[in-house]
């Protein structure tokens, strides 16, 4: 199907900006009712780490002294109203962040320790030091703090700042999570489809193959990003002459000139279509440079969506709903022009344009064996075998066990009142960021959905400006509880910067002025300090600050009793959680192609309207994901949605429930 125009993540550059602020206030007796803070503008909406002036005390009648400085997060217009000493995170370096937690870190203080271990961690206007980072999560971990073990678990996962341990990452994960054994992580299996031979015979000849198809793969990477450089000016520059143009006819249409008004629009639509043939073109070599990077760090990689894996002794297993018979397949990869066939038990499985495949296999009561094969460009071949076995199965050691009632609220777990912030950005007043055509949609039906069906209170923001969308985020920041949930939804444009940064496009932001964007940083900062346990953001466009699926807690119910599921249950409701669920990673993605919708949109409303028990966000995922690989197999843009928790948001160990109303009654254990 054509495609003119997508949710495009171009790369710019990041400006750091410094802000201070100063003052006193003194504080006798009991505190007097909190001052309203006036906003100026976006920029007091932002969070930043304040150091809020001592407060004066007495001790008795005669003793008065003053207490230490106090560092809060909060937002620059409240911090100036109090008095306070702040920075922004993501406007400032190090040294200044440290200045206002450092002092706490040194005294014992756990949360402290957590965010100098942050400040290490995000850079700050210089290189991570991840070994700083680990330091300090390390002491905080040690006393117990739950973010800390996230962060620490991280480290050694990724092998940042330590040498990479998974089993000590995943023992971090379950000790944050406060539930051991049936927690599982990273539930979708992958393989690597270029993996090697283990036997020596024959190694130097490997490797000198291998050094070869290296230097062939660098020489076409180079070629691709040069190429993908010019193709970045020739977009900009036609950026330009959009803008000229669109100049011009405003002119025309002043003096009433109206053969030159035709023939300027006439031209304005000419060049508008030219930009979003180049976006297409653009995104496609972002593709294959990127797949061209992917083969140079290791492989591509062969992933199954459906049906997802239980964690057994022994080989692979999963498990479905449903009894005996026809069953199908779902996987994908992440380069499919890398990838010259798949198969799925010898037989060939057809892999669309954005490199998903499916298949059907005949599953009997004992269950079947499963054999995937990919095969590469190469003709290196890989294969993953499982054993399929149906919920309803019978017959002796090999059938399923009885299902446990996965989605049913357990009796006692109380989810609290829901809110979602849904925001719609069709229409844009720069130029260089084409009008899409299915963000209001989406967030319109979004936005009706979780309210009619889920009784969600939302707030609708459509075609919304920077201080618009901070307003709305604020407000929420302001009125919300502990006890509450927050869903944000985000559609529209995205960008990348050269650091990696992802950022949000508001409507008056500006092409190249990373200022006049939203960045993930600042959201992660806000939801940081939003007191809710549980928030979910949901952007159909870049969303780059996560962490990884496996430091996601998920739990198995087909083979769990139902004391375990609610036992599972009460620990996610009550665990503090910041998860991000993104339409397709840092890659651009369509703007429509399912109706009035995206494809990710249509994925996300089908899978909450067929839904009618209770939902938790990574079986969310898993069905978006699935759904999403069917029906955009023929799209030219790959769409690989991620769900992982929200690094530097304050992520614990929770988990975002979805109930809809009158669904998932309480019951059980």
């Amino acid at each position: 199907m054509p495609m003119s125009l997508q949710r495009a993540c171009p790369v710019h550059s990041r400006l750091p900006v410094f802000a201070l602020g100063l003052g006193l206030a003194i504080v006798l007796g009991l505190p007097p009712a909190p001052v309203q803070a006036a906003v100026r503008n976006a920029e007091d909406l932002m969070i930043v780490d304040c150091l809020l002036p001592g407060q004066i005390r007495k001790l008795g009648r005669q003793a008065t002294y003053l207490s230490a400085r106090r560092p809060v997060r909060t937002t620059q217009a409240d911090c100036e109203i109090r008095g306070g000493e702040y920075v922004a995170y993501d406007r400032a370096n190090y040294q200044t962040a440290l200045k206002v937690w450092l002092e706490g870190a040194m005294s014992g203080s756990a949360e402290a320790q957590n965010n100098v271990g942050e400040i290490y961690a995000k850079g700050l206007g210089t290189a991570p030091d991840y070994g700083m980072a680990f330091q300090w999560f390390r002491k905080a971990a040690d006393q117990g703090y739950g973010r800390a073990k996230i962060n620490l678990g991280y480290l050694y996962e990724q092998g940042l700042g330590v040498e990479r341990d998974q089993a000590a990452a995943l023992n971090l994960y379950r000790e944050a999570s406060g539930i051991e054994d049936e927690l599982m992580y990273a539930s979708v299996v992958q393989v690597e489809i270029r993996a090697r031979d283990e036997k020596i015979t024959g190694l130097e000849a490997q490797v000198a193959e291998g050094e070869a198809e290296s230097a062939a793969l660098r020489e076409q990477v180079r070629k691709l990003q040069a190429e993908l450089g010019q193709r970045r000016a020739e977009l900009h520059k036609a950026r330009d002459e959009l803008a000229d143009t669109q100049r011009r006819l405003a002119e025309a249409r002043e003096q009433q000139d109206d053969d030159l008004t035709r023939l300027l629009e006439n031209q304005l639509l000419v060049q508008q279509e030219q930009i979003n043939d180049q976006q297409t073109q653009l995104a496609s070599l972002e593709r294959q440079a990127g797949a061209g990077g992917a083969l140079l760090a290791g492989s591509p990689r062969l992933e199954i969506l459906d049906p997802v894996f239980v964690a057994t002794r022994g080989r692979n297993t999963a498990v479905y709903r449903g009894g005996p018979g026809k069953r199908q397949i779902v996987g994908r990869v992440n380069a499919p022009q890398l990838v010259r066939e798949v198969t799925v038990n010898g037989q060939p499985a057809p892999m669309g344009a954005n490199g998903a495949f499916s298949a059907e296999v005949d599953v009997p009561a004992g269950g079947a064996q499963v054999q995937v094969a990919a095969v590469d460009t190469g003709g290196t071949r890989a294969r993953i075998e499982f054993t399929l076995l149906p919920q309803a199965g019978q017959g002796g050691a090999t059938a399923a066990p009885a299902p446990a009632p996965s989605g049913v609220l357990p009796r006692g777990v109380k989810l609290g009142r829901y809110h979602a912030v849904v925001i719609g950005n069709n229409s844009y007043r720069d130029a260089g960021y084409p009008t899409l055509r299915s963000a209001a949609n989406d967030a319109n039906a979004v936005a009706e959905l979780l309210r009619s069906r889920y009784g969600y209170q939302t707030t609708l923001v459509l075609n919304g400006t920077r201080l618009e969308i901070l307003t709305a985020l604020n407000e929420m920041r302001e009125t919300l509880k502990p006890e509450d949930n927050l869903l944000i939804y985000y559609a529209g444009h995205g960008e990348i910067g050269a650091d990696g940064q992802g950022y949000w496009v508001p409507t008056d932001g500006a092409s190249g002025n990373p200022r006049s964007w939203i960045s993930n940083a600042a959201v992660s900062d806000i939801l940081n300090t939003i007191p809710a346990r549980h928030v979910l953001v949901v952007a159909d466009s870049c969303y780059s600050g996560t962490m990884t699926r496996a430091s996601v807690p998920t739990f198995t119910a087909a083979t769990m009793p139902p004391e375990k599921w609610a036992e599972w249950v009460r620990a996610m409701a009550d665990g503090r959680s910041r998860t991000a669920l993104t339409s397709g990673g840092v890659m651009p993605v369509p703007d429509a192609g399912s109706g009035r919708h995206s494809y990710f949109a249509r994925a996300f409303l089908n899978v909450l309207q067929d839904n009618n028990r209770l939902l938790e966000g990574q079986r969310l995922f898993q069905e978006v994901a699935i759904s999403l690989a069917l029906v955009s197999m023929d799209s030219p843009l790959a769409q690989m949605p991620e769900y992982a928790p929200i690094r530097f948001a304050g992520h614990e160990s929770g988990e975002f429930f979805f109930l809809p109303k009158g669904g998932g009654a309480a019951a059980g254990p």
